[in-house]
């Protein structure tokens, strides 16, 4: 309580946000329940998240910051049993608290330390996924100079450490911790990023999270540390965009008979995006992606070398229900909402998509995604020529999302959303070949 009080009295200005939403989902079959036709059910909830923000600037470069969240569930909640949050009674609680001195010293040093948001790029490798890392940040800037030239090229440079799990024996723990250096050429962004995760507190490997089978590829762990260097470049103009990341990853794996499992994986995403401002159907941006992750070949029990690129907090929920590629697939480099057979690993994407908006205050949007595997068992069904060509192997279905959005001012929109699943058909691996629909409503209000 005093640290509210503080921020309120002796802050310069004292900044107050909130943002609340409300959704209504149904499931006409569980995506996350792999079985016949006739074993599967529908099912459908509310969600609420409220989230009250305060920022404090002070006169000598402080600005101290907190965010209490509250989130409520009603109906059932088997699809939000993964979510990382566990109170969704709508009691409140800190999501972050932090401190931040700007210009540290005099120096072009800005340290952010306490609980925060925490994410880099696309969230393809480092994301809080709404909960708030404990940590510290540095970010700096200064201008390199050019050998032999009067041109200076203005760098940022930014470090954190992360605490995940904090135990009391030693060595016991897991945290994330990496460095990016980036720069901006007028509209040019290039960025070069390394993360480490290292986890000694006895986590349990899941080589395909979402595996029907999962349980044959689990392995009892000492310590599991992955390393991962990564590659960002995009420019945005007003008309145009696009994104290119690239990652590899590293790493090993001690079980607990000491014998050790080589990490190894890569992964990227290609993003572009055109809009037209002025068609005969008012404004049109038209959305294409490609996301690839190496995957790991199946073979159950073995505790072979691991090549399938899973980085642990990659982005998967967007501060309550599951957030990924596809509203319903909510697919992940490593994993995917839907649960799929034994076997499949490294989950590609592509997505194609339009926004149309006739109206200044109504969007409507329509996106078409192909999911599919960069390794599976033997006799799963083949991805198409064209999702061969950036390195996708197996498929893993279809799905097509149609959204209206009626933006009611700028601090307030409502939207629906029709969503249909189409998993591999024909298939003795997909025993289950019955499509999932999904309806949805969402109301967002900011103030």
């Amino acid at each position: 309580m005093f640290f509210f009080v503080a921020a309120r009295v002796y802050s310069s200005t004292l900044n107050i946000d909130t943002d609340y939403r409300l959704r209504g989902i149904s499931y006409d079959h569980d995506p996350t329940v792999f079985a016949s036709t006739a074993a599967v059910h529908s099912l459908s909830y509310s969600s609420q998240r409220l989230m009250l923000s305060l920022t404090g600037d002070f006169d000598k470069g402080i600005e101290i910051g907190a965010k209490l969240t509250s989130l409520g569930v009603v109906g059932t909640t088997s699809t939000l049993s993964n979510v990382p949050f566990s109170k969704t009674d709508f009691s409140p609680f800190v999501e972050n608290a932090y401190v931040k001195f700007k210009n540290f010293a005099d120096w072009p040093l800005d340290i952010i330390a306490g609980r925060q948001t925490l994410g880099y790029g696309s969230g393809l490798i480092i994301d809080d996924n709404g909960t708030g890392f404990d940590a510290i940040r540095l970010m700096t800037r200064f201008n390199c100079p050019i050998p032999f030239s009067h041109y200076k090229i203005p760098l940022n440079f930014e470090y954190f450490t992360a605490k995940v799990k904090e135990t009391i024996a030693r060595n016991s723990d897991a945290d994330v911790f990496g460095g990016v250096l980036s720069t901006n050429l007028g509209k040019n962004l290039l960025e070069i990023g390394y993360f480490e995760e290292t986890d000694f507190s006895g986590t349990a490997y899941v080589k395909a999270p979402n595996d029907a089978d999962a349980f044959t590829n689990t392995w009892a762990t000492k310590a599991i540390d992955k390393r991962f260097l990564d590659f960002r470049l995009g420019e945005k103009e007003k008309i145009s965009e696009y994104q290119l990341e690239m990652a590899q990853e590293s790493g090993y794996i001690t079980r607990n008979d000491g014998t050790q499992i080589n990490l190894s994986g890569s992964g990227y995403l290609l993003s572009g995006k055109l809009v037209n401002e002025n068609t005969k159907i008012g404004k049109v941006a038209a959305r294409a992606l490609v996301s690839y992750a190496s995957g790991s070949s199946y073979n159950p029990g073995s505790f072979a070398d691991d090549t399938s690129f899973s980085p642990t907090y990659t982005k998967k929920y967007d501060g309550l229900e599951r957030a990924g590629y596809g509203t319903i697939f909510g697919a992940v480099p490593g994993d995917s909402f839907v649960l799929v057979p034994a076997g499949y690993s490294g989950v590609d994407t592509l997505n194609i998509g339009v926004d149309i908006a006739p109206l200044y205050d109504l969007i409507f949007a329509l996106d078409y995604f192909s999911f599919s595997a960069s390794e599976a068992q033997k006799g799963a069904p083949d991805a198409s020529g064209f999702e061969r060509f950036y390195g996708a192997n197996f498929s893993m279905g279809s799905e097509l999302d149609l959204s209206a959005r009626f933006i009611n001012s700028k601090y307030s929109s409502v939207s629906l959303a029709y969503c249909t699943y189409v998993p591999p058909q024909g298939s003795a691996i997909w025993p289950n070949s019955t499509s999932i629909v999904s309806l949805r409503f969402e109301i967002t209000a900011k103030f």
